[in-house]
């Protein structure tokens, strides 16, 4: 039964991308936003974990009608982000520096001048697949930290759309040994470090403790590679802005734990800090807060 339903996934991801593939970039952006309407219908259970999540993050900022006015945005915005994802092999021959603007290229050169590679953090906020793409048309070499899909074969589809970016694929399972051999080769090493992780250190995200992974920190620490923070947030379906934060270094002061949470809390405050200026485009229906 679950090879069968594998399968059944498996061609629907395939007609799926293939249908976003044909489409023009406004009627595919119109169709995202409309997958993701869909899915805020019939996803009761992320549904009601946004409210609450944007609840008590944001307290009385908003009001009942715009924290449900957040949430089907934010639905749209994952369909929409899905939907460019979809599309990267169309996106890349209609010319990614069309599509991305960066202030924050100097951030990016400065760190990469050092030789010690870049540690580049981000979360699940706006189309951030993009971002790969992008930093690898500037010509710096680039490896990905990917998750894995329980379905076999969407993964290695997903992966295959992943490698037409010309970047290289580290597996979140296997590849510690992976991400310290491109940081010495002076590669930049991207990786999303906004969900709960179970073994992460507690750090104040929206005015409660989230765990955060200690990965990006220790990897800081043990090779000098700087950490560079960045956000790519959506303005109109083809204009992105990547908003680079200034490098974080590995502290020459404290012990090893204190350095960690102390790199960790300076990323996670600039994730922070971008979400709450685009608080539609964050993934809001995890479950970030379980301690």
């Amino acid at each position: 039964m679950a090879k069968l339903r594998h399968e059944i996934e498996y061609l629907f991801t395939r007609l799926g991308m293939g249908l976003a593939r044909s489409l023009s970039m406004p009627t595919a952006d119109r169709f995202g936003a409309a997958l993701g309407s869909l899915t805020h219908m019939l996803l009761g259970s992320r549904r009601r974990i946004a409210r609450d999540n944007l609840r008590q993050a944001f307290g009385s900022a908003f009001s009942e009608d715009q924290i449900d006015a957040l949430v089907r945005a934010v639905f749209r915005n994952t369909g929409r982000s899905l939907i460019d994802f979809s599309r990267m092999s169309t996106i890349l021959e209609y010319g990614i520096d069309r599509l991305c603007v960066s202030d924050g290229l100097d951030n990016i050169e400065e760190a990469h001048r050092r030789g010690k590679g870049i540690i580049a953090v981000s979360a699940h906020f706006g189309s951030h697949e993009l971002f790969g793409a992008w930093i690898a048309s500037r010509g710096i070499p680039t490896d990905i930290i990917v998750g894995i899909q329980h379905n076999e074969k969407v993964d290695r589809l997903i992966n295959g759309w992943r490698k037409q970016l010309g970047v290289g694929l580290i597996r979140v399972d296997t590849g510690i040994r992976d991400v310290f051999r491109s940081l010495k080769d002076n590669h930049i090493v991207a990786m999303l470090a906004d969900q709960h992780a179970p073994n992460g250190i507690p750090i104040e995200f929206f005015g409660r403790k989230a765990a955060v992974a200690k990965g990006p920190a220790v990897f800081s620490l043990r090779s000098g590679a700087p950490i560079l923070p960045f956000m790519l947030h959506r303005e109109r379906f083809d204009r992105h802005i990547i908003e680079a934060g200034q490098p974080i270094y590995p502290p020459e002061s404290g012990n090893n734990e204190e350095k960690i949470v102390r790199i960790t809390e300076a990323y996670t405050a600039f994730i922070e800090d971008r979400i709450r200026a685009y608080p539609e485009q964050w993934l809001w229906t995890h479950r970030r807060w379980k301690i």
